[in-house]
């Protein structure tokens, strides 16, 4: 009489561990952590290397560094993709150029798996966009667009903590200082075409940026008060802004208001657009700037350096601070300080008004902030200090 065959042991429980099992020749495993349950492959048909993958997974689990299969098959190109689908859903206005930073991204680590990518993987990145000739703050715009994609990919729980890589930016020397003087401005205007000079005029005593001023409509500005409302859905802020119309904008909308009747191949018709060509959008006059820009013989002068010249010029002529934010939008303090260009002439300027209010009045002291304490204490020592030298002279006088 032959023996009974022994029943094969397909699942093996450990305890404090969790157990294994075998899904055909290969081992599985299984474990848990608050009442969650996790099962995976060990990819291994030998016993004991299934119970040393079970204990490997259970410490990372333990420590907060456990990475489960799917997260492993989760790509660069996949956290990029939560980035554009976030700008999509936001409505930021920068989705068009993050299109060129999700490029260079993809390009370089689209298909490296996402918790394969370190400190180093991301220093190399650095270092070969460096030598392809990019800017550092183009490279900053590119590390915060990963960033921002492995922040998402642990939000929505496709990630782990532990997966984030360390991502270093590059310190940013290059905040431009280009502004544009009032002579050059004029001789500016003389070269550009209608309208993008009353566009120019427009963003040069404004500040406001160009794609605000570029849309702007008639059912925005207000002849009567003498006043543009700024719906929050164009602010790049998200903030309404008013803008009470100055003499000089005053006589700039009037002007534009003669021009807003086009041909049209029905007659005549009225443009909604402050700022049009024969009645089509002003999308782009980077051309007729550059033409102008070289003309007065300031080629690299850009768009933006508008909005730095107005903030400049508010603030030379006595504006506070708060005011001139709110003339041009900014939202802080930091940002907005950013656009402020002291140049050598204020600094000349400066010391010239202390010199003449000291040649004036040479007994007036102002008390400045950084060493108030300082004359506080010797203006309540002078008196005392004659008080007793007062005494010690009559007492020499009685002796």
């Amino acid at each position: 009489m032959s023996e009974p065959t022994a029943t094969p042991v397909t699942r093996k429980p450990l305890p404090g561990l969790g157990s294994i099992f075998l899904r055909g020749r290969t081992w599985h495993c299984e474990f848990w952590r608050h009442d969650q349950q996790y099962r995976e492959s060990t990819r291994t048909t030998n016993e004991k290397k299934a119970v040393a993958f079970l204990r490997s997974r259970v410490d990372a689990l333990a420590t907060d560094r456990y990475v489960g299969p799917k997260a492993e098959r989760v790509t660069v190109a996949d956290v990029l993709k939560l980035v554009t689908a976030d700008y999509a859903t936001r409505a930021n206005r920068s989705s068009r150029t993050l299109g060129f930073r999700v490029a260079a991204l993809t390009d370089e680590l689209g298909d490296l798996r996402a918790v394969a990518v370190s400190s180093q993987t991301v220093e190399a990145y650095k270092a070969k966009r460096l030598a392809d000739g990019k800017a550092k703050a183009t490279i900053n715009r590119e590390l915060a667009c990963l960033r921002r994609g492995f922040k998402l990919a642990v939000s929505d729980k496709i990630l782990g903590p532990s997966s984030v890589p360390a991502i270093k930016m590059y310190v940013e020397s290059n905040v431009r200082q280009g502004i544009l003087a009032y002579e050059d401005y004029l001789a500016l205007l003389s070269h550009l075409p209608s309208p993008v000079d009353d566009a120019v005029t427009f963003a040069y005593l404004s500040g406001w940026r160009r794609g605000e001023i570029l849309g702007l409509t008639w059912r925005e500005v207000d002849r009567t008060r003498g006043l543009i409302t700024l719906p929050a859905e164009r602010s790049k802020n998200r903030e309404p802004r008013e803008l009470p119309l100055s003499p000089a904008l005053a006589q700039l909308i009037e002007k534009r208001w003669q021009a807003r009747l086009v041909d049209s191949p029905n007659g005549p018709k009225v443009c909604d657009l402050l700022f049009h060509r024969s009645g089509q959008p002003v999308l782009d006059f980077r051309g007729a700037w550059r033409k102008a820009c070289k003309a007065i013989g300031k080629p690299d002068l850009l768009v933006h350096d508008l909005r730095r010249s107005a903030v400049t010029n508010l603030i030379r002529a006595g504006v506070g601070e708060q005011v001139a934010m709110r003339i041009s939008g900014h939202r802080t303090p930091s940002v907005f300080r950013r656009y402020r260009i002291i140049q050598t002439d204020d600094v000349l300027a400066a010391l010239t008004h202390t010199e003449n209010t000291l040649a004036a009045d040479p007994h007036k002291q102002a008390i400045f902030p950084h060493n108030s304490t300082g004359q506080l204490q010797k203006m309540v020592r002078e008196p005392i200090r004659k008080i007793v030298i007062l005494r010690k002279d009559m007492r020499q006088t009685e002796g």
